[in-house]
């Protein structure tokens, strides 16, 4: 069997190339380099070798490296991924080097950790369509059918989880064209769970096992990077028990598609309409800053913690969702989008300026909505960003309930400092201090016990 290829084209930095070596020195796959790339000079792809991945740097002339994409896509015969690393300056032209094919870009100088992310989330896509084309060799799948079905640009990649003594990832996978049809062949959807902004959430079911998930389907290609990033995030925290495990990621109609594991249970904002008792109360926090602050440990930060981003089962484990907003602080993005929900980011996330602090007022937010059981302000999210108040004053929660203890007043505060160097530097900070006022936080006495509705 002709060993897998990874193409790199136009690398023009040997500490690139090494870096590429060095993250497949573990696999039996050749690493293949092409200089001077010219689209529609002849054809420098290696016929015959089992292209997997194609890593493509680029100029600083864009609509040469459009070209070079539209090319590299044309001159391959079966849809392989391609990373696209790129110059600072090229920031604004992300979006057409997305819609041009690229699937998905980092920015130099390289940040070798996200790098490796996105490398092997994409080789493992790669590696699991070159597995379906060597099964349909062997006669299980119709070339006829395959033919007439290849516009459709479905298929499907199967990630598994990287479990103790196994390999960073081991790929697995079959086509399956999907026509209203279950997702992948195997996915049945069952009924659909809300629409975000970026993608619709179904929760389905898998036809042989019956076991349910959930399936986050992008609105439109364009979308596909964010998809490829929050699988990059749930591969790199997999061994956090409060994160939500990614089971697969599927690739049809030109769309990542995200099945996760499924949380039965409510949201963090449903359970509060229960009153639950302070115990329960500082025992989900804490949960909460468990994974926050592992997150943050690995540099990534969440950018939209709220109460409907988190799940309680009914054995009380809380689960973290949505990493769609997720990044790492070492990734850089075109403009300064501002992201995240409206009620629960600080003044520096409405400028598109998001750091591991911004989590901390988050959790700020949803310790204070514990402890007073109200937000300390609402504003409407209709005219967002046009008519959001910053300057807006938090009132202490001893203030409204007077047996707030002082301590933890003061974490709740700092916590909600405008000023980002004021505020703990990221949910690590925030736990240490917490626990060093008060140190019995988890046993119920802290958070005062107020049976009254919930307010906004």
């Amino acid at each position: 069997m002709t060993p897998e290829t990874i193409l790199m084209v136009d690398l023009v930095d040997e500490e690139e190339e090494l870096l590429i070596q060095r993250l497949t020195r573990s696999f039996e796959i050749n690493v293949v380099s092409v200089k001077q790339f010219k689209p529609g000079n002849g054809n420098p792809l290696i016929h015959g070798e089992e292209i997997c991945l194609v890593i493509l740097h680029s100029g600083h002339d864009h609509t040469a490296t459009i070209a070079k994409i539209h090319s590299i896509k044309k001159a391959l015969t079966i849809p392989v991924p391609l990373l696209l690393i790129a110059p600072e300056p090229q920031l604004p032209f992300i979006n057409k080097f997305t819609r041009a094919g690229a699937d998905d870009y980092i920015i130099t100088p390289l940040d070798q950790d996200s790098f490796a992310l996105r490398f092997y989330v994409l080789l493992e896509c790669g590696q699991a369509i070159l597995q379906t084309r060597q099964e349909d060799k062997d006669g299980n799948y119709d070339r006829q059918d395959r033919g007439k079905e290849a516009g459709r640009d479905a298929w499907q990649i199967i990630m598994k989880y990287i479990r103790e003594g196994v390999s960073f990832f081991t790929p697995k996978s079959q086509l399956a064209i999907w026509d209203r049809h279950p997702i992948s062949n195997r996915w049945i959807p069952v009924k659909k769970i809300a629409t975000g902004g970026d993608a619709v959430i179904w929760l389905v079911q898998d036809q042989k096992t019956e076991k349910k998930a959930v399936a986050k389907i992008p609105h439109s290609p364009e979308m596909n990077v964010n998809a490829l990033r929050s699988a990059a995030v749930l591969k790199r925290l997999i061994y956090h028990p409060n994160i939500v495990h990614l089971i697969e990621v599927v690739k049809e109609n030109n769309r990542f598609i995200l099945i996760q594991e499924y949380v039965q249970g409510v949201t963090l904002g449903e359970l509060l309409t229960t009153l639950p008792s302070p115990r329960k109360k500082e025992a989900l926090f804490l949960q909460l800053l468990s994974v926050i602050a592992y997150a943050h440990d690995h540099g990534i930060m969440h950018r939209d913690i709220k109460p409907d981003n988190i799940m309680v089962r009914s054995d009380g484990r809380l689960k973290l969702l949505d990493f769609g907003s997720a990044k790492k602080t070492a990734w850089k993005e075109p403009g300064n989008k501002p992201q995240g929900t409206l009620n629960f980011m600080p003044p520096e996330q409405f400028e598109g300026k998001a750091c591991l602090a911004s989590d901390v007022w988050a959790l700020g937010i949803i310790l204070y909505l514990f402890t007073v059981n109200r937000l300390p302000f609402y504003q409407d999210n209709s005219f967002f960003p046009m008519d959001v108040e910053i300057n807006i004053k938090v009132t202490p929660p001893g203030k409204i309930m007077p047996e707030v203890p002082a301590q933890l007043e003061q974490v709740i505060m700092t916590c909600l400092e405008k000023d980002t160097g004021s505020r703990y530097r990221d949910a690590t900070a925030l736990r240490n201090d917490l626990l060093g006022r008060l140190p019995g936080f988890g046993n119920g006495q802290q958070i005062p016990y107020q049976p009254s509705v919930l307010m906004q």
